[in-house]
């Protein structure tokens, strides 16, 4: 049990910074006083939450609503999306290891210092993730791309074009290795 602590309210406080301690709840107020040594116990016990609530979480970077997922059925885990440079898709039974990237965004290479970092096209990189669509854990797709139906991407790859469909690809750049069927390239 943390112990509550009583302290001197501080003399020079701004109005907004009393009007957010006002608006604190008693939890919160209480976890301000703790000690490091409860602070750390407490993030042990909450830990497991906040990693399994990590894992759950859709990272995006860029315009959300360049995201279309009202097809997706399966969870994305702890996909990163970039929308600055084109939509994505995800169609119905894709699935994704863990810690996947689908990157939009793109800079002018033939710039330099600042120009570069803001030479961001608006479109052009779209991503589409097709029907029944795996990629392993550790995957980045660079736009514009299109991962075919039932293809695989496997764990680790990096895909710089599109993927045919019932194909499975591997390596960086990833290539084509063998069908779905198994049969060879």
């Amino acid at each position: 049990m943390l112990p509550i602590v009583q302290s001197d309210p501080k003399e020079n406080v701004s109005s907004d910074e009393k009007q957010r301690e006002n608006q604190d709840s008693d939890f919160l107020k209480l976890v301000k006083t703790a000690k490091k040594s409860e602070l750390r116990a407490l993030a042990k016990i909450l830990m497991p939450y906040i990693a399994e609530a990590e894992l759950k979480q859709v990272r995006v970077w860029g315009d959300r609503s360049r995201i279309h997922l009202d097809k997706a059925t399966i969870s994305v885990n702890d996909l990163l999306i970039n929308t600055r440079s084109g939509h994505v898709t995800i169609h119905e039974n894709c699935f994704f290891g863990h810690r996947c990237m689908l990157l939009t965004g793109s800079h002018d290479y033939t710039k330099t210092g600042m120009d570069r970092l803001k030479a961001v096209p608006d479109s052009g990189n779209d991503i589409e993730v097709e029907s029944g669509a795996w990629l392993g854990s550790g995957v980045t797709v660079l736009g514009p791309a299109k991962i075919g139906r039932n293809a695989v991407v496997a764990a680790g790859s990096l895909v710089t074009k599109d993927v045919p469909e019932n194909t499975i690809v591997a390596g960086n750049p990833a290539k084509p290795v063998k069908r779905i069927d198994g049969k060879d390239i």
